[in-house]
């Protein structure tokens, strides 16, 4: 009985390798076949970028998109930097939002969202166009219809920006009653509306509140709102 279970045992295992020795098997064929792929989309130039295609642009060019992400025509599209593109994109003024993607087998395509003009500055004979929350990204030599004027120095960006962090903090209604928007100084923000209002703001400290006390009092007869100081705002 004892050589007879010994036989068995050894039959066993060698019926149970046979299995194990197919997995292996299956399991290095499907390595290959993996870094085989990888090589050929790593190194050959069926899968090399071929074009870089641009969408979404009318204050930029494609051409300009392109110099910016810097990918070359012969790349392989695996080893593309789209991260990289998009943030180089990213930085070019007019651009709001960018998407850099693989469009198999050959194609880079990125996605671009301009910059929408809420604000006109004027500078000499020509004028700067800004979105909502102030940053200039455009320059031309007549304003779009339906953009709110900004009477800033165009040299100070900081308060360009100010501005546009104040008229997007006013709500939506309002801002459709601004008839123009004035700063000398950080401090010394004023909105002027179509109804005559001067709406003394100040500084962009507490912009938010500003406008909600703002809305509070327009219902008023007034024809200066000051919401400097927006827990003791005055009218007159």
């Amino acid at each position: 009985m004892k050589v007879a279970d010994a036989l068995a045992r050894v039959v066993a295992s060698l019926r149970g390798r046979r299995p194990r020795r197919r997995a292996v098997l299956v399991a290095a064929a499907s390595l290959v076949v993996v870094v085989l792929a990888g090589c050929i989309l790593l190194v050959s130039p069926v899968f090399a970028v071929t074009s870089v295609a641009v969408d979404g642009t009318k204050v930029l060019t494609p051409d300009q998109v392109r110099e910016a992400a810097a990918i070359e025509v012969g790349t392989p599209l695996a080893l593309a930097d789209v991260t990289g593109a998009a943030n180089r994109v990213g930085g070019l003024a007019p651009v709001a939002q960018v998407t850099v993607r693989r469009d198999w087998p050959t194609t880079l395509r990125i996605l671009v969202t301009e910059r929408t003009a809420r604000l006109s500055i004027a500078w000499g004979h020509q004028f700067l166009l800004a979105d909502a929350s102030g940053v200039v990204f455009q320059v031309v030599s007549e304003v779009p219809h339906g953009l709110i004027p900004v009477a800033v120095a165009p040299s100070d960006r900081q308060l360009i920006a100010d501005t546009g962090t104040v008229y997007s903090a006013l709500n939506p209604a309002v801002q459709q009653k601004v008839s123009e928007i004035r700063a000398t100084t950080r401090d010394s923000i004023t909105i002027e509306l179509e109804s005559g209002v001067r709406v003394v703001w100040g500084s962009v400290d507490q912009s938010e509140l500003k406008s909600q006390v703002l809305d509070a009092l327009l219902p008023r007869k007034a024809s200066v709102i000051d919401v400097s100081a927006p827990s003791n705002p005055t009218t007159r």
